[in-house]
């Protein structure tokens, strides 16, 4: 699933993200046969599939953990390319993960700034649990206290966090690769609802 932030600044088209042939083959597989794909700004988008049939390979060719064999890529208008992770970055694509990748040991605030402390925020407990609090709170989430250790959440708050992590930094665009993967009905739809207010955050 891909939502772009209203905010975003759209190609000349209306288009924010545009993919045109995009082709991966893992030896023998061919995992991605041709992909066409547009995404505007403040739209949600939904891949469908079975099993095997491309989804996350394609999800990690936008994230930058693989490399397209061709096709092209246009970002707001501009042809680019997405090598690694940190291209993805610098363009304002966001990826959170099936796994979400969460420390269960430390609380929200720790989970959200990991890897970010020595950058902006300079080990500040109070500017990063302000910050935590915000984001938070600009998701409607339901998340007891942002000291709360990640182990003792459900899973849909756990896909909260990860989603608010993503957020830090500002993006563009928000990958969420099979966000209600083996969660209840109760939980899907609180993703659900998040990813909603996700696309109307401003």
């Amino acid at each position: 699933m891909t939502t772009a932030l209203p905010e975003s600044r759209p190609g000349p088209d209306g288009v924010l993200l545009s993919l045109r042939g995009i082709t991966k083959s893992f030896g023998a597989v061919h995992a991605l046969r041709g992909v066409d794909l547009d995404i505007s700004a403040g739209e949600v988008v939904a891949l469908l599939g079975d099993n095997g049939a491309g989804k996350s390979t394609l999800v990690k060719i936008l994230a930058g953990v693989h490399s397209a064999d061709s096709g092209t890529i246009t970002f707001r208008g501009q042809s680019v390319t997405i090598n690694s992770p940190a291209d993805a970055k610098r363009l304002g694509i966001a990826t959170v993960y099936q796994d979400l990748a969460l420390c269960d040991n430390l609380d929200v605030v720790a989970n959200l700034f990991l890897g970010r402390e020595t950058k902006r925020w300079l080990l500040s407990e109070e500017e990063m649990e302000e910050e935590a609090l915000k984001l938070i709170d600009e998701l409607s989430a339901k998340i007891p206290s942002v000291r709360t250790p990640v182990a003792g959440l459900s899973g849909g708050q756990r896909q909260t966090v990860a989603i608010a992590r993503s957020l830090i930094g500002q993006p563009c665009i928000v990958i969420l690769d099979e966000p209600t993967a083996a969660l209840g009905v109760a939980q899907t739809a609180e993703v659900l609802n998040l990813v909603e207010r996700l696309r109307a955050r401003r």
